[in-house]
């Protein structure tokens, strides 16, 4: 989805979308559908690089009343889309795919108040940076006939016609009524072009409104990479896991364990540390844990952090549902749910340029680590799996403590206001607060990362180098 460039464009992703994501992963392990690529995923090895350039190669065909996006049930609750070519196709004039042109988004219709936020991503103006649609894109570069993908856990399905393209709506169960959360997908195939998009809309957009926005997008032909409006598409062939095996493999890998020795770089509330190269510093000098916002300027909070308390100021209790997954047979539903205290941890930071030059728009980011120490490994805990017997496959943590990244911070910069220092003069200290939202179970496992790079998810070389600052209640 093009989450390169997720630190740098915070708070462009909300929670949702990862769960979004992790809820489609699970789908996909279990209808073979294709794997969606993260972050780290779409990192490319020099071998994947050379594979990648060797399909380029391959002879597609071109066409677009030759082709056509056609949907098949598959069980009660399952659907196979793909694009099927007509006998005539072949005969067609063949080209490579690196004839398939660089194309720029045209959004014909937007729902009043929704706003771009980001590439392919909109939302409503009074709710930025949640709900709304996502759009991605597919380079059909090994032929447009290639495009296949199986979904289960489907509630209803329609074809439909958007400027003579072929397209698939799909709407799947709500597990949660109360709050935001991506149960429609729309297919839409441009044969001509040989791309394929795949929205995410979220219940915040109506069912006619999403196609309506779907009917009227269009994709044209440009030579300009910085277009903002550019797609940076990814190529059908990577999706589809074409390449090496080993190579699949290690583009999937996260380190979520490591020995204990490998984690050494552990600071305490206090310690001072270097974060880059540059000779900028951090110290964590206090953190503080609350039932409330008050230790929040709430003109600088979002409207979804106010959402989070009751009618006296105090955070909700976070919704853990335990579902079974739907698939071709059968719908998702909820198997048990509980209720877990939510808390603030407010942390104040502060960065210090130890160098003798400026420093400009400098980057920083928060997150916290759920990490546990288990026979001489740190684990990064993730969610809670099910044990033999139970009748739940996943869990959906309703709540922003289920983000691990800051959801709130005091320091603005760029042109975005996003979460930079603009300038840091020689041996100037800049103070930060940065804030998160937890379960209360979770406080004695809280490790805090300061790498602008890293992640919550995972070990990095990076995270591990800089270190992390033990904040366990």
């Amino acid at each position: 989805m093009g989450f390169e460039h997720l630190k740098q464009d915070f708070p462009e992703m909300p929670e949702e979308i990862r769960a979004m994501i992790r809820k489609e992963v699970t789908r996909q392990i279990k209808t073979g559908q294709p794997k969606l690529r993260c972050k780290k995923a779409v990192s490319k090895t020099i071998a994947a690089s050379l594979a990648a350039v060797m399909l380029c190669g391959l002879t597609v065909f071109a066409g677009v009343n030759l082709y056509r996006m056609q949907m098949q049930k598959t069980g009660e609750y399952g659907v196979s889309i793909g694009i099927k070519s007509s006998e005539t196709a072949a005969s067609n004039t063949p080209f490579t795919s690196a004839d398939i042109p660089d194309v720029k988004l045209v959004t014909g219709y937007l729902p009043e108040g929704m706003v771009r936020t980001g590439p392919g991503k909109y939302s409503f103006e009074h709710n930025l940076h949640q709900g709304g649609v996502t759009m991605i894109f597919y380079r059909m570069n090994t032929g447009d006939d290639q495009f296949e993908v199986q979904h289960g856990d489907v509630l209803s399905s329609e074809s439909f016609t958007a400027n003579g393209n072929q397209g698939i709506y799909l709407e799947y169960p709500r597990l949660s009524e109360d709050e935001i959360s991506f149960h429609q997908q729309i297919y839409v195939a441009y044969t001509d072009l040989h791309y394929v998009m795949k929205m995410y809309a979220a219940s915040d957009v109506s069912k006619e409104e999403a196609l309506k926005i779907a009917e009227q997008v269009q994709l044209i032909p440009t030579e300009d990479r910085n277009d903002e409006n550019f797609v940076n598409a990814q190529n059908w062939s990577n999706d589809q896991g074409i390449l090496d095996p080993a190579l699949e493999e290690e583009a999937y890998k996260t380190i979520t364990s490591v020995a204990t020795e490998q984690m050494k770089n552990i600071h305490k509330i206090g310690d001072r540390f270097p974060v880059n190269d540059q000779g900028l510093t951090a110290r964590v000098a206090d953190v503080k844990i609350s039932d409330d916002l008050s230790l929040l300027d709430l003109s600088l909070a979002d409207e979804n952090l106010k959402k989070e308390t009751d009618e006296n100021g105090r955070l909700r209790p976070a919704q853990i549902q335990y579902v079974k997954t739907g698939d071709t047979d059968s719908l998702s539903q909820e198997i048990s749910s509980r209720e877990v205290p939510q808390k603030l941890v407010y942390a104040s930071i502060e960065y210090q340029n130890t160098g003798t030059e400026e420093m400009s728009d400098v980057l920083f980011f928060g997150d916290l680590a759920r990490i546990q120490e288990t026979d001489g490994q740190m684990q990064i805990l993730g969610e809670e799996a099910p044990s033999e017997g139970d009748a739940w496959d996943t869990v959906v943590h309703h709540g922003l403590s289920a983000s691990r990244e800051m959801i709130y911070y005091d320091v603005h910069g760029t042109e975005r206001e996003n979460n930079y220092m603009e300038s840091i003069q020689p041996g100037e200290t800049v103070t930060v607060h940065m804030a998160w939202v937890v379960t209360e179970e979770e406080l004695d496992t809280l490790y805090l990362g300061l790498d602008p790079s890293g992640s919550a998810y995972e070990f990095t070389e990076s995270s591990l180098n800089i270190g992390y600052v033990d904040i366990r209640q």
